[in-house]
């Protein structure tokens, strides 16, 4: 980003003493021209340049054409280049002060390990503390002037934004090894028994000994930051993804609903289609000429740059099936003039290829691609013979669906088909609505759904978006590999499934909610189809042997009996939102996720490891860290605030429900002790999210540490086999927050059979809930947790109300 309005001046420093005879001068005049009008500024800026500035000593300022100049000194020592910050202001003062203050800053070497930005600004903080506290009354001119340079001026000798920020976004860190290993200890304090936590202390004390190879993968860990871009990256995406073997939908895809349309007629669901996918072709035309506005974090380090690579890996992306790991299909960034842009329409299990811009006739306009859906929906449901339902494959666990896919593309045909589907910009699914009872159990008391259509309240339309509702209905109609999914049904019911590796759920509602809010800023009454000329779209037949006919009906049954197993409830808490939350001066989200450490104990007693999505997106190709909710200082306000009470494991109806809420109960705590309580767990929580945000987090340090002690020794170290780390990281409690603008919420399954799944959508007087657990797991309860949350959320009100 440029400077823009906001000009910097450069100092080209004299031998000597560092800075020009008439400093003092120099700073009058420019005290003088910051109070005066801009045409006597520009006068006076006229006068400098015919001579009125000393020689040796020039002045130049920025313009918005983003031209840098950048001035080079050499060391002392090593006589290596090291660039300065033109961005900066030299700092005046005695002479052999200053060339010894100026001396000390050009030494430094930016770049990372030992000498980067984070450590350079450590280095310099204590340098100038020093510095200064010795300095006398008659220096405080330069101290004052040294003070008021932006920090992250100091940090880096790159060029600079208009917020004082380096050009280039920063690498993922490798924290200190003795700094994870302490936050490691402190994480599994809450979740482990203490002969656990002893043992994992011995193997820590092994690990990073002297003679232990924890030094040998750190370091290794630095070098490969030194060479990579992201060191971590690929660690992570294959930890998360490629290596996963489990099915996408419900363990993966995540499911978001939007607020349901009216449709009158086939005309309306056409129209409305093609809205989206023109809005789709508008913003890949933003991407390719390059206008995507670069977001900046809104805290902690405010307007620091976030790294914008995800979003470019939304559209035309797909994931592969592999065998044993699988891999993506990324499209290129560079745009061919001759390439074409199509989507795949998917109606009745029935595919489509419908092309939006092509090289020989331009950009389809709305209508145009109105009519070529119209053209899907009216043929789909005429063709004679049942399609095979190739896109359930794609539900299946990810090593058999490989094998499936390599007998597809033993056939031509079935090797384009799967071309065009993977370069597609997305896939459309046209669906067909869920029966009006596909929903979870509820609670008495619940809140009632504010989204219908017809009889469908919002969980029925969650599930169409997470899986479809299985063989019969809609599952056989999607292609879950796809990166975005949009899914129009009939009865109004919209929204998405999305495959996660290639982006966060951030990049995909910023984008859906940004074409929502145009076609509502800009409805379009007119409902009549123009009749066009054009070919219409091409259908993909497939050629299907034997071997797979059978393969359809057994991912018929997985895929049902998966879908049978999801207990999975939408649940609106209405009594308050993030106004309130903000009123008791606690973020929204650390709020929200001590509810929900509380609901858990009130269940069951104690607390579990729970995963909190962070993004580590001022990093260079960041994705998320963990932020781990399960602290110590949660567990005793946890247990404080139960008042000594047990686990609240068995199923209870509704009727014992209401009988427990009329016993008495006594208060053992007073609400000064609760709230104290409270205010350390806020403060532990906050400590860890803005460590996981600002690149200090464990749980990407450590898959680093396991996996270089692989690459190193050839065998996993012990403390990564150990039983504290498997607790560790099996999250029974996996939490995301998904903040929307519109009235939408987005939910998924658990991560792990006996878990549960919660996203949650903080709105300013109420806060939306995706609650998901497993049928087959007796010890929990989809209804049964969002019941604990409404309690949790109520009681913490009444602590902190007042």
């Amino acid at each position: 980003m440029g400077l823009g309005k906001r000009r910097r001046e450069k100092v080209e420093v004299v031998s000597g003493a560092g800075l020009p005879a008439n400093w003092p001068d120099v700073r009058r005049r420019r005290r003088r021209m910051r109070r005066c009008p801009a045409p006597w500024k520009a006068q006076a800026r006229q006068g400098k340049e015919s001579g009125g500035v000393r020689a040796g000593f020039s002045v130049a300022t920025r313009s918005k054409t983003r031209t840098r100049t950048r001035t080079r000194t050499k060391g002392s020592a090593s006589g290596a280049n090291v660039a300065s910050n033109e961005a900066s202001t030299s700092a005046a003062g005695s002479g052999a002060e200053s060339a010894a203050l100026f001396s000390k800053l050009r030494s430094f070497s930016i770049g990372s390990g030992p000498n980067s930005p984070q450590r350079v600004v450590s280095n310099l903080r204590g340098f100038l503390t020093h510095r200064l506290s010795n300095i006398t009354p008659s220096d405080t001119g330069w101290k004052d002037s040294i003070l008021s340079i932006p920090k992250k001026w100091l940090s880096t000798a790159e060029s600079v934004d208009e917020f004082g920020f380096p050009d280039t976004l920063p690498k993922v860190p490798v924290p200190a090894l003795d700094e994870t290993m302490a936050d490691y200890i402190r994480a599994l304090e809450p979740i482990t028994t203490p002969a656990q936590l002893e043992r994992t202390k011995e193997l820590i004390r092994q690990f990073t000994a002297p003679q232990g190879i924890g030094l040998r993968v750190h370091q290794y860990l630095l070098d490969k930051r030194e060479a990579e871009d992201n060191w971590a990256y690929y660690y992570w995406l294959n930890e998360m993804y490629m290596n996963i073997r489990i099915p996408l939908p419900i363990n993966s895809n995540p499911g978001m609903v939007f607020p349901p349309r009216r449709f009158k007629t086939v005309h309306d669901v056409a129209h409305f289609a093609a809205r989206l996918l023109d809005g789709i072709l508008s913003h890949k035309e933003m991407l390719d000429s390059g206008e995507l506005p670069l977001e900046r974090a809104g805290s902690r380090e405010k307007n620091q740059p976030l790294c914008m690579a995800q979003y470019y890996r939304l559209l035309g992306s797909c994931r592969r099936p592999g065998v044993e790991q699988d891999s993506q299909y990324l499209p290129s960034r560079e745009r061919l003039n001759d390439e074409d842009r199509h989507v795949v329409v998917i109606c009745r299990n029935q595919m489509y290829c419908v092309v939006l811009q092509a090289s020989d006739r331009g950009k389809l306009s709305e209508s145009e691609i109105a009519s070529q859906i119209l053209y899907v929906l009216s043929d789909a449901p005429c063709l004679p013979a049942k399609p095979a339902p190739v896109g359930l494959l794609t539900a299946e666990p990810r090593s058999r669906w490989a094998r499936d896919r390599e007998m597809l593309q033993q056939d031509e045909r079935n090797q384009r088909n799967l071309e065009l589907i993977e370069t597609a910009q997305v896939v459309l699914c046209l669906d067909e609505p869920l029966a009006g009872n596909f929903n979870a159990r509820g609670f008495t008391g619940a809140t009632p759904t504010v989204h219908r259509a017809g009889d469908r309240d919002e969980t029925n339309m969650a599930h169409e978006m997470i899986h479809g509702g299985g063989s019969e209905y809609n599952s056989g109609n999607r292609w879950f590999d796809k990166t975005m999914q949009l899914i129009i049904c009939t009865d109004g019911t919209w929204g998405l499934c999305y495959e996660h590796s290639c982006s966060e759920g951030i990049a995909v509602v910023q984008l859906l909610e940004k074409i929502y809010k145009n076609i509502e800023d800009h409805p379009d009454e007119d409902n009549g189809l123009p009749q066009h000329h054009l070919p219409p779209p091409e259908r993909l037949e497939w050629h299907v042997g034997q071997p797979l006919q059978l393969r359809f009906s057994q991912a018929s049954q997985s895929v049902d009996k998966c879908i049978d197993d999801l207990d999975f409830y939408v649940y609106r808490y209405q009594s308050y939102g993030k106004s309130f939350i903000k009123s008791c001066q606690v973020s929204p989200d650390v709020y929200i996720q001590l509810a929900l450490q509380l609901a858990h104990y009130k269940l069951y007693g104690h607390l579990v490891a729970t995963y909190e999505s962070a993004s580590t997106r001022r990093f260079l190709h960041g994705r998320v860290d963990c932020i781990r909710a399960a602290s110590t200082e949660a567990l005793e306000w946890a247990k404080a605030m139960c008042q000594g009470e047990g686990a609240n494991v068995p199923l209870e109806s509704d009727r014992e429900d209401e009988e427990e809420s009329r016993k008495v109960k006594f208060s053992i705590y007073s609400k000064d002790h609760l709230r104290e309580l409270f205010r350390c767990a806020v403060a532990r929580q906050t400590e860890v999210m803005v460590k996981n945000i600002l690149g200090n987090g464990i749980d990407i340090p450590l898959l680093g540490l396991r996996e270089a002690s692989v690459e190193v020794t050839g065998e996993m170290h012990e403390l990564f086999k150990d039983e504290s780390y498997n607790i560790s990281q099996c999250f029974l409690l996996s939490t995301s927050q998904v903040a929307c603008t519109t009235d939408s919420f987005m939910g998924y399954g658990p991560v792990t059979p006996r878990g549960y799944g919660c996203s949650y959508n903080p709105q300013p007087e109420q806060i939306v809930f995706c609650v998901s657990a497993f049928y087959s797991c007796e010890d929990t309860s989809a209804s049964r947790y969002a019941k604990s949350l409404q309690d949790s959320l109520d009681i913490m009100r009444d602590l902190l109300q007042n």
